[in-house]
């Protein structure tokens, strides 16, 4: 089944990346008719010139009087186009970098309203790939458009007009032979774009494994298997290799077609046609120059056509493959009523909440109450369900049927915005921005001061070791994090939430990467974020969620027991019974 775009959305696509240049976009629609002029004027000028040259054969000094005024008018004329292909020029300059940054940062948008799902199904390399794709050839099919196929049929249809008025035969021929080049152009490079998409989508995939691989360069020199990535991309780089072959192979054997129907269709019969009719005397000396050098200049715009029209094929393949990024709907979208979160309380209900993934029934009318201001705590064996809870809240996926309520409102009809505004998340193994600590922690809040950012790192004790960094809060913390260790980056996640105010708390083992002197301090810090806050703790530390007011104990999907860690252990059920298998304090991933 054939993925691409339709022809039709990507020039929809087009034309809405051009709409806010369309003055600039009509004085270089205009400025392209200088080639066309240029190619079509000059040889009627000379015939001009060649036939009052030969008029005045016997008394040459007299014909400056008849040669004065075309030399003016063509002097004009140079100035004029001079000043065409000029404008031309500067406008392309000035336009297509806007272009290419409008697209890019149209199709960046586009792909990052999705969800995590989405990211987690698909190589950010792929992604990123076709974004450079679609940007890079926009400006290339413009550029083919306003350079090549637009002056090309404007001079085609003057040649015509010109040479009919010098003979009609000659006119007709040179008609029929650009119809016949033209049509067969169109009818063999419809494959070309079908070999160009494919090999486009060929390179994508390998791009995509070759940023995952260097994204999980640890892993590979852990497990020393770089003769098995090499192999990997070694093998998807042959099938990038063959696609790319097979499609620049079948534009060279268009264009030595090509050629030849140039040369033996329209050189040789319009030619030998002009040369008959001056010996019968049809046509004058002036004419035949003007006739040998239109057709000429048309015969070099179809050899021009030829090479071109395979390259404007390719841009547009590799155009409707990137562009297949678009038959992916966004999955984070507002409705259009949405409404903005007010938190009073920060109550969170789930009613008849129905969720699964694929054919897996995770929740089945599901009904939970959180109250304003409560600590919960989330118990369960890896799978049963605890992190998809908490990630429905953030409407990162969405309910099958039932509402999720935060303060009375459904969240489904609330903005992404206000939401998430609302919810700090402090994860489990935060992924860090490739920026400076200051900014990484100001993510919580952007508008925070320096002073603000200093506060909660402090708060959230990371303070002491940003200050030894020689560039303290200035310091680059490397691609995803990478210059800091697991009990750093989650601190700086702990400061980023404390610094966000939000009045829903959510920690997703936030502790688990700390050290027990770090922890300590950690865990003061958090008791004073969760005051006055409803928050919701998943921990497989049990020790840890025995201060929570209430615990929901998680079972496939199902809240099987619910209550305090006292009231829990004392009913002896399954709560009990993970509290007495837990090893050295913490939960197995497995029931035993």
């Amino acid at each position: 089944m054939d993925s691409r775009v339709s022809l039709k959305t990507l020039f929809s696509f087009i034309w809405k990346s051009l709409s806010p240049y369309k003055w600039g976009l009509l004085f270089l629609f205009i400025s392209s008719f200088s080639m066309s002029i240029d190619s079509t004027f000059w040889p009627y000028i000379l015939r001009k010139v060649i036939d009052q040259l030969v008029a005045h054969e016997s008394a040459r000094n007299m014909v400056w009087d008849s040669l004065k005024w075309i030399l003016l008018y063509g002097g004009c004329l140079w100035i004029a186009l001079e000043l065409g292909f000029r404008t031309q020029g500067f406008l392309m300059a000035r336009l297509m970098p806007k272009i290419e940054a409008n697209v890019r940062v149209r199709m960046f948008d586009h792909v990052q309203h999705h969800s995590p799902q989405y990211f987690n199904e698909r190589f950010a390399g792929n992604l990123a790939n076709k974004i450079t794709d679609i940007t890079t050839q926009i400006p290339i099919i413009l550029q083919q458009f306003f350079y090549a196929f637009l002056p090309i049929s404007v001079a085609f249809i003057i040649a015509c007009f010109f040479l009919w008025q010098v003979n009609w035969i000659i006119s007709l021929a040179l008609f029929s032979g650009i119809a016949i080049h033209l049509g067969i152009c169109l009818l063999l490079t419809k494959k070309c774009g079908d070999l160009e998409n494919f090999h486009s989508e060929v390179r994508s995939t390998l791009l995509g494994r070759i940023v995952d691989s260097l994204t999980n360069n640890l892993s590979v020199n852990l497990f020393f298997r770089f003769r098995h990535e090499y192999s990997l991309v070694k093998h998807l780089q042959e099938e990038e290799r063959r696609a790319n072959y097979r499609a620049k192979r079948y534009i060279e054997i268009m264009r030595v077609f090509f050629g030849l129907f140039t040369f033996l269709i329209e050189g040789l019969t319009i030619n030998g046609i002009m040369i008959l009719l001056w010996i019968h005397n049809q046509v004058t000396t002036g004419e035949v120059v003007q006739i040998f050098n239109t057709t000429g200049m048309m015969i070099m715009f179809m050899w021009w056509f030829s090479m071109t029209i395979p390259q404007f094929y390719q841009a547009l393949g590799i155009a409707r493959q990137a562009l297949t990024i678009l038959n992916d709907p966004s999955d984070l979208i507002d409705s259009p009523q949405a409404t903005a979160l007010k938190v009073s309380k920060g109550e969170i209900i789930f009613e008849k909440a129905n969720f699964h993934y694929g054919e897996h029934h995770l929740f089945q009318d599901k009904d939970v109450h959180i109250h304003g201001g409560e600590k919960v705590g989330l118990v369960g064996y890896s799978g049963a369900g605890k992190s998809t809870f908490v990630l429905l809240i953030l409407r990162m996926y969405g309910l099958k049927s039932g509402r999720i309520l935060i303060d009375g409102q459904d969240i489904a009809h609330l903005s992404l915005q206000s939401l998430r505004s609302q919810i700090a998340l402090i994860p489990q193994d935060p992924l860090l921005f490739h920026r400076s600590l200051a900014d990484n922690i100001r993510y919580g809040r952007l508008d925070a001061t320096l002073d603000e950012v200093i506060e909660a790192a402090k708060q959230a004790h990371c303070h002491e070791f940003i200050q030894k960094r020689e560039s303290g809060y200035d310091t680059e913390v490397g691609e995803r994090g990478t210059k800091l260790s697991g009990g750093e980056r989650q601190r700086i996640a702990i400061a980023r939430a404390i610094l966000s105010r939000a009045p829903i708390l959510i920690l997703d083992e936030a502790t688990s990467a700390l050290d027990s002197v770090t922890e300590k301090y950690i865990h003061e810090s958090i008791r004073g974020l969760m005051k006055g806050r409803t928050s919701i703790v998943i921990a497989h530390r049990l020790s840890t969620l025995a201060e929570m007011d209430r615990l929901l104990v998680f079972d496939e999907g199902k809240i099987i027991e619910r209550g305090s860690h006292a009231e829990l252990l004392a009913r002896g059920g399954h709560y009990a019974h993970m509290w007495k298998t837990q090893a050295q304090g913490f939960l197995p991933a497995e029931p035993d």
